[in-house]
């Protein structure tokens, strides 16, 4: 794999910040779904299929969760 940076920053607007959590709406949002609802929800989305770098993307429909 060959990646080239896509934008570069002096870093002078970059403010100083300190790791206080993890976040946690990526959970919250897809806690709410079932198989069903998420193989509908990533089967509208023309970006899953095939990832922006090429290679195949998420299987759909989706493996049942394990959780």
């Amino acid at each position: 794999m060959h990646a080239e940076p896509v934008r570069d920053t002096c870093g002078y607007a970059v403010p100083c910040m300190t790791y206080e959590e993890d976040r946690d709406l990526h959970g919250k949002r897809f806690s709410r779904e079932d198989d069903a609802s998420l193989n509908e929800y990533f089967t509208q989305k023309e970006h899953v299929a095939t990832r922006l770098d090429g290679p195949p993307g998420l299987p759909l429909p989706l493996p049942p969760s394990t959780v």
